[in-house]
């Protein structure tokens, strides 16, 4: 993929190896990493993601695409967001997104996980989309429902993260 995919406020656009400093300034908060299983990076961890995203982008057939979230209007990477193909089914996979917090609350996981959903609805043949969600994450879950997707089922005690156990909720689209 070599084109971007734009929507109104933003573009998502493939990595490039310069993104680490960017992605570094919100991957390093502990603060706001409470809800994920990675995180806070260091410089090396930050370094490696985009690495992975870089061979990634080569694999033949392509099976994830990890891509940078960039707002049009300031051409500054404010989050990513991704999606990667089921093993077992052809036409499913499961999508993710993370946004800095200076940009919270003004739309643009949404505008992004929508304009995601369109592209691998279209572009990649994929049928249903599944992305997960801890718990408590009342702002993911609200932009997941937002986006069409439905809560199907409830993961109790899905894996030990940052000194506790974690509930995991998984939600499901059809295209």
């Amino acid at each position: 993929m070599e084109r971007w995919i734009e929507t109104e406020r933003l573009i998502l656009r493939e990595y490039v190896e310069a993104d680490w400093k960017a992605i570094h300034e919100y991957a390093s908060q502990e603060e706001i990493l409470v809800y994920e299983n990675w995180g806070p990076n260091s410089v090396a961890d930050t370094k490696e993601f985009i690495q992975n995203a870089l061979k990634l982008k080569e694999v033949v057939p392509r099976t994830s695409f990890e891509l940078a979230i960039v707002l049009k209007e300031e051409n500054r990477l404010i989050g990513g967001c991704g999606f990667r193909f089921d093993k077992q089914e052809a036409h499913k996979g499961n999508l993710g997104y993370i946004i800095n917090p200076s940009y919270w609350r003004m739309g643009y996981a949404k505008e992004a996980t929508n304009a995601l959903i369109q592209f691998v609805a279209s572009e990649l043949s994929v049928k249903t989309i599944e992305a997960t969600c801890d718990v408590l994450n009342l702002a993911s879950q609200a932009v997941l429902k937002h986006c069409g997707f439905f809560r199907i089922r409830l993961i109790n005690k899905h894996f030990e993260m940052k000194g506790r156990i974690r509930d995991t909720f998984v939600y499901e689209k059809n295209t």
